[in-house]
C-alpha cells in the first residue's frame, strides 16, 4: 500500500479515536479531554500538511480496497470496493477540514468553559471531523454517500447539543429531516448511474463519461460496451445528486435549515456552517461535475442565483448577528453552486476555499462579541431581558474588543469582495464566468440568460449594505444600552482571551488576497486557481459538457476585459452598497430605543421572515402531514385496535367455547371409551373362569346362536 494512503487514513482515524474516548471517558480525562481532542486534531493537521506537500500538482494516488460481495446475474458474484483518493481538491480539503476544526477546538476551549456536557462536545466535534474527512477520502459514490448520512448525524448532534433548549433540539431535527429530504434525490442520482454503469467508483465512472458521443436523444458510452443512455434519465440523475447538495448546501428552497441551526454553540456554527459541512455539497458537485448534463447545470445555475439572491436579502432583514451571517453563507453558497452550474468549477472551488477562512473568522468573532455582550448584562432596566445577539443592543465595541475589530474588518470585506481581500479574488472570477457563460448560451439570440449574473451583481449590492450595516451597528457610535467599558463584569477593560484572539486573527490573515495569489486582482494567477481546474482534476475537460466548458475558458483567456468590467462593477456595488448601510445607520442613530427596536414593515418585514418560507413548509408540508398524521392515529385507535380488541375478545370467547368442548365431549368421548373398554374387559374377564365346563357352555351357547342367525337370515 502507498505510504501516503496510511497517512491519509491516520488523518481520518484520529479524530474517530477522539470521539470514543471522549464519549466513553471524558470525564475521567485531565481537563475532561480537551486538549487530547486538541492533539489528536493537531496531528491530522500536520500530516494533512504533509500530504498536501506531496501531492499538491505532483501526483495522484488512488488505491482500492476490496469491500463486500452480491450475488448478480447467474450467480456471479459482483465485488464491490472501498478506496482512498488523494488529489489536489481532496489534500486541499484535508487541510481546510482539519484547520479549521483545530481552531474552533482551541476557541472552544474557553467559549465552551463550565459546560456540563462538555467532554460531549468535543466527542461531537472528533466524530464530524472524522464524517468530514471520510467524504474529502472517499473514491465512490456509495462510501460518499455513508459519511454524507454521517455528517448530517453529527451535525444534529452539535446544532442540538443544548439539549435543554425546545429551539436547539427542534433545529436539529429541522436540519436533519430538510437534509433527508435531498438525500432522497441523492441515493436516485446514485442508483441511475450505478444501475446503467454497474459501478459506484467514481474514477471508473468518469473514465466511462469521458469518451460520451452525444446523439440526438442521449449520449453513447463506447467506453460502457457502447450502451446508450437516454439524455432525459442522465440529467434526472445529475439533478439527483444535485438535491444533495441542495439540502447540505442549504439551497433552494431547501435553506430555511440553516438560519435555524444558529441554536447550536457559536463555534459549531463556524464549523458546520462555514467551511465544512456546508461546502460538502458544492465539494460533490465538483466531484460529479463530468456526469451533468447542460440543461442539468442550467437548473444548477438557476437555483444558485436565486440562492444567493434570496439569501442576501433575507440577511438585509435581520438584527441577530448569527442568522445575518446564517443568512450570508446561504447566500455565498448559491455563489458557488451558481458557479459550478455556469461551467465556472475552478471560480467556485476557489471561492469555498476563501470563504471557508473569512466566515469562519467571522462566526468566531461573532462569538467573542456575543460573550462580551452577555457576560455585560443579563438584564437591563427592571429586569427586562436582553438579547446578547441583537445588534442593536451593541455599537462602540471596537473601543472595547479592539483586536476582534480588527480581526473582523478584513473578514467582511473579503466577505463584500472589496479589492485586496481574498473574496474579491473568488467573486470576481465567478461573476466573470457567468458573464461568459451567459454570452455562450445567449449565442441562439436568448438574452435570460444574462438574469444569472444579474443576480449575482445584485447579490454583491445586498451583501455590502448587511454587512456594512451590522458592522456599523456592533463598533461604531455608542452602545445603545450606554454600558460603559468599565462595565463589563468578565471583560472590564481588556479584550477577550488570547485563545479566543489567536484562532480569529489567523483566520483574518487568509482573509487576505496574498495568501492565495500574487496578484491580488486576478484569480487566474492564483496557485490554487490553477490547481482546482477541470483539466487538472479530471486530466482533461471533455465529457458531457466538455464543449461548453471549454469555450467558457477560452473566452475568458482570450478576453481581459471582462474580468476588468466584472471587477469594476463588483467593486461600484459593493462601495454604493456600503455607502447606503452607512446612510442608514446614521438615521438609526438618531432614533430611540423604542423607535429602533419597532415592528418592521413592507420588504424589511418579508426579508426579516425569510420569504415566509417557513410558514410556506409549515401550512403546506407540515401542518397537513401532521393533521393526517392525528386521523390516522385516531383511526388506529378507534377502528384499528377496537377491531383488534374485539377480535381479541372473541377470540377469548371461542376459546372458552373450545375449552368446554374438549372437557365436556372430546375429553368425555375419550373417557366414555376408555370406560367402556374397561366394561367389556371385566365382562370377558369373568368368563375366563378356569372352569372348563364354563367353556362348554359358551361355546354351545355361541353356536346356538350362529345357527339362529343362519336360519333368520
Amino acid at each position: 500500500m502507498n505510504s501516503l494512503v496510511l497517512w491519509a487514513l491516520v488523518v481520518g482515524v484520529l479524530p474517530l479515536f477522539t470521539f470514543f474516548i471522549l464519549f466513553l471517558g471524558g470525564k475521567k480525562l485531565p481537563r475532561r479531554g480537551d486538549w487530547l481532542a486538541i492533539t489528536f486534531t493537531g496531528i491530522s493537521f500536520l500530516i494533512s500538511l504533509f500530504l498536501f506537500l506531496h501531492i499538491w500538482q505532483k501526483e495522484v494516488v488512488h488505491v482500492r480496497f476490496p469491500w463486500f460481495e452480491l450475488g448478480g446475474a447467474g450467480n456471479q458474484l459482483v465485488a464491490f470496493t472501498s478506496g482512498i483518493y488523494l488529489d489536489n481538491l481532496s489534500v486541499l480539503m484535508l487541510v481546510i477540514v482539519t484547520f479549521i476544526s483545530l481552531l474552533v477546538q482551541v476557541f472552544s476551549v474557553i467559549y465552551m468553559h463550565g459546560d456540563w456536557r462538555y467532554h460531549h462536545y468535543f466527542a461531537y466535534l472528533g466524530l464530524f471531523t472524522f464524517s468530514m474527512l471520510g467524504i474529502v477520502l472517499s473514491d465512490n459514490l456509495l462510501l460518499l454517500f455513508i459519511f454524507w448520512e454521517l455528517v448530517g448525524f453529527s451535525s444534529y448532534l452539535l446544532i442540538g447539543f443544548w439539549l435543554e433548549k425546545d429551539s436547539a433540539t427542534n433545529a436539529s431535527k429541522k436540519a436533519f429531516l430538510f437534509n433527508r429530504v435531498g438525500d432522497i434525490g441523492f441515493l436516485f442520482g446514485i442508483f441511475v448511474l450505478y444501475t446503467f454503469f454497474g459501478t459506484f467508483d467514481l474514477q471508473i465512472l468518469k473514465d466511462l463519461v469521458s469518451g460520451a458521443i452525444a446523439q440526438n436523444n442521449g449520449f453513447i458510452f463506447p467506453n460502457a460496451d457502447g450502451q446508450t443512455l437516454s439524455y432525459t434519465l442522465l440529467t434526472l440523475a445529475g439533478l439527483g445528486i444535485f438535491c444533495g447538495c441542495v439540502g447540505k448546501s442549504a439551497q433552494f428552497p431547501l435553506q430555511v435549515w440553516l438560519p435555524d441551526a444558529m441554536e447550536g454553540p457559536t463555534p459549531v456554527s463556524s464549523l458546520i456552517h462555514a467551511a465544512t459541512m456546508v461546502a460538502a455539497g458544492v465539494y460533490l458537485l465538483s466531484r460529479c461535475f463530468p456526469f451533468f448534463t447542460e440543461d442539468a447545470l442550467l437548473v444548477i445555475a438557476i437555483i444558485g442565483a436565486v440562492t444567493a439572491l434570496l439569501g442576501a436579502i433575507a440577511a438585509c432583514g435581520q438584527n441577530d448577528i448569527k442568522k445575518i451571517l446564517a443568512f450570508s453563507t446561504i447566500s455565498q453558497l448559491g455563489y458557488m453552486v451558481m458557479g459550478m452550474g455556469v461551467g465556472a468549477h475552478d471560480a467556485s472551488l476557489l471561492h469555498l476555499v476563501t470563504h471557508a477562512f473569512f466566515k469562519a473568522s467571522l462566526f468566531l468573532n461573532a462569538g467573542i462579541v456575543i460573550h462580551a455582550v452577555h457576560h455585560a448584562v443579563a438584564h437591563y432596566e427592571a429586569d427586562e431581558f436582553v438579547d446578547a445577539q441583537d445588534i442593536r443592543n451593541m455599537g462602540g465595541l471596537r473601543k472595547v474588543l479592539p483586536l476582534t475589530f480588527y480581526a473582523y474588518i478584513p473578514a467582511t470585506a473579503a466577505l463584500i469582495g472589496l479589492p485586496l481581500f481574498s473574496g474579491f479574488l473568488s467573486k470576481d472570477a465567478i461573476l466573470s464566468g457567468a458573464w461568459a457563460w451567459a454570452g455562450y448560451k445567449s449565442m441562439g439570440g436568448n438574452s435570460l440568460y444574462y438574469l444569472i449574473p444579474v443576480g449575482g451583481f445584485s447579490a454583491v449590492l445586498l451583501t455590502a449594505y448587511y454587512m456594512a450595516r451590522h458592522c456599523f451597528y456592533i463598533f461604531f457610535g455608542k452602545n445603545r444600552l450606554e454600558i460603559k467599558p468599565a462595565d463589563y463584569r468578565h471583560t472590564p477593560t481588556k479584550e477577550a482571551s488570547w485563545l479566543l484572539l489567536v484562532p480569529v486573527l489567523l483566520l483574518a490573515l487568509f482573509s487576505i488576497a496574498f495568501f492565495f495569489s500574487p496578484n491580488p486582482f486576478d484569480a487566474g494567477s492564483s496557485w490554487f486557481f490553477q490547481g482546482l481546474s477541470l483539466k487538472q482534476l479530471l486530466g482533461s475537460t471533455t465529457g458531457l459538457t466538455g464543449n461548453m466548458v471549454n469555450h467558457i475558458t477560452e473566452y475568458l483567456h482570450a478576453s481581459s476585459f471582462i474580468h476588468v468590467l466584472t471587477g469594476i462593477i463588483s467593486v461600484g456595488l459593493a462601495l454604493v452598497g456600503i455607502f447606503i448601510a452607512w446612510r442608514n445607520y446614521q438615521k438609526a442613530s438618531l432614533k430611540t430605543n423604542e423607535e429602533l427596536f419597532a415592528g418592521q414593515t413592507g420588504v424589511l418585514k418579508v426579508a426579516h421572515q425569510h420569504f415566509y418560507l417557513n410558514n410556506f413548509f409549515e401550512n403546506i408540508f407540515i401542518r397537513p402531514f401532521l393533521s393526517f398524521s392525528q386521523e390516522v392515529a385516531i383511526f388506529d385507535k378507534d377502528i384499528i385496535d377496537r377491531s383488534v380488541n374485539a377480535f381479541g375478545k372473541m377470540m377469548v370467547i371461542l376459546a372458552k367455547v373450545i375449552g368446554w368442548i374438549d372437557r365436556k365431549l372430546v375429553d368425555g368421548l375419550v373417557n366414555f371409551i376408555a370406560w367402556l373398554a374397561g366394561l367389556i374387559g371385566k365382562s370377558g374377564r369373568l368368563m375366563q373362569n378356569g372352569k372348563i365346563q364354563s367353556y362348554y357352555i359358551f361355546s354351545l351357547f355361541g353356536l346356538i346362536l350362529l345357527i339362529l342367525y343362519i336360519l333368520a337370515f
